[in-house]
């Protein structure tokens, strides 16, 4: 008990003391895939947002790039992107 005590004690101060503050943090992660004619990437963001106001958000996005090339030489692209929030 004593342990939980001590170490929710500066989360406890800090959080007092960032009182109106807002701060987020961010990882991106990215896969690249290519064949003859084709290439896909997917880049996956998430983020995590504190707001002392609001507590804290969570908050992904997943975006699919395709590129492809038809058999006229064509390319033909799209590009679909799909966020969720917590």
């Amino acid at each position: 008990m004593l342990k939980a005590i001590r170490i929710l004690s500066p989360a406890a101060a800090l959080a007092v003391g960032l009182t109106g503050c807002v701060g987020s943090a961010g990882v991106s992660t990215w896969n690249y895939q290519a064949g003859p004619g084709y290439e896909t990437q997917r880049v996956y963001d998430g983020r995590v947002q504190a707001d002392t106001s609001r507590g804290l958000a969570r908050e992904s996005c997943t975006t699919v790039s395709r590129r492809q090339v038809g058999p006229s030489g064509r390319l033909d692209s799209s590009d679909d992107t799909a966020c969720s929030s917590n």
